[in-house]
C-alpha cells in the first residue's frame, strides 16, 4: 500500500470486545477464547445461517478490535480522527444502547494518537422513550452525534434481516 501524504478521518469504525462488553459471544470467548478453531465450530451451530453468511469468516468478530487494534492495521496511514459507528451492541433495547456510547467514549484512542471525533449510536425511534435515550446517549459522550437504526429487511428469511420489519423507514411509528 503507498503512503499518504496527509492526515485522513476515518469515517466509519466499529470497536468491540466480546470479553468485557455484553456481546452476544461473550459466554462463548470466555469458555473457549482460547480455541478460535472451536469457537468458529460452535458458533456455526448455534447461530442462524444466514447470520453467519453475512459475518463470513467468525474470527474477527470474536476476537477484541480495539484502538490499538485500529491503529495497527491502519498505521500505514496518519489517521487523525475517527468516528465510532455502532456495532450491534448486545443490549439493544430501552436505555441499554447507550451503554456503548459510554464505553466507547472511555477507550484510549489518545494514547494511539488518534481523536475519537464522533460517536454514532443506536436507538428505535418508535421506542416511547427515544427522546430521553437520545438525551442520554448525548450526556455519555460530548462527540455524541446522532443515531444509526439499522433497516435492511430481505423478503428472503435466508438472508440476514438487520430489524424487525419491513420498510421500517416507511412506517408511520418511525
Amino acid at each position: 500500500m503507498q503512503r499518504l501524504n496527509f492526515p485522513i478521518i476515518d469515517p466509519h469504525i466499529h470497536q468491540w470486545d466480546p470479553y468485557h462488553t455484553p456481546h452476544s459471544a461473550a459466554l462463548l470467548v470466555k469458555a473457549f477464547g482460547h480455541s478460535p478453531y472451536l469457537m468458529d465450530k460452535i458458533v456455526r451451530i448455534v447461530k442462524p445461517k444466514d447470520l453467519i453468511d453475512t459475518l463470513g469468516i467468525t474470527k474477527y468478530a470474536l476476537a477484541p478490535y480495539l484502538p490499538h487494534d485500529f491503529k495497527a492495521d491502519n498505521d500505514i496511514y496518519k489517521v487523525e480522527s475517527v468516528v465510532h459507528i455502532e456495532a450491534s451492541w448486545h443490549h439493544q433495547k430501552g436505555f441499554g444502547v447507550v451503554e456503548e456510547t459510554d464505553w466507547i467514549n472511555q477507550l484510549p484512542f489518545e494514547e494511539q494518537g488518534i481523536k475519537l471525533g464522533a460517536i454514532i449510536g443506536t436507538a428505535d425511534p418508535r421506542h416511547k422513550k427515544f427522546k430521553d435515550i437520545l438525551k442520554a446517549h448525548a450526556d455519555a459522550s460530548p462527540v455524541f452525534r446522532g443515531i444509526r437504526k439499522m433497516a435492511a429487511w430481505h423478503s428472503d428469511s435466508g438472508v440476514h434481516r438487520w430489524t424487525d420489519k419491513a420498510e421500517l423507514y416507511r412506517s408511520k411509528n418511525f
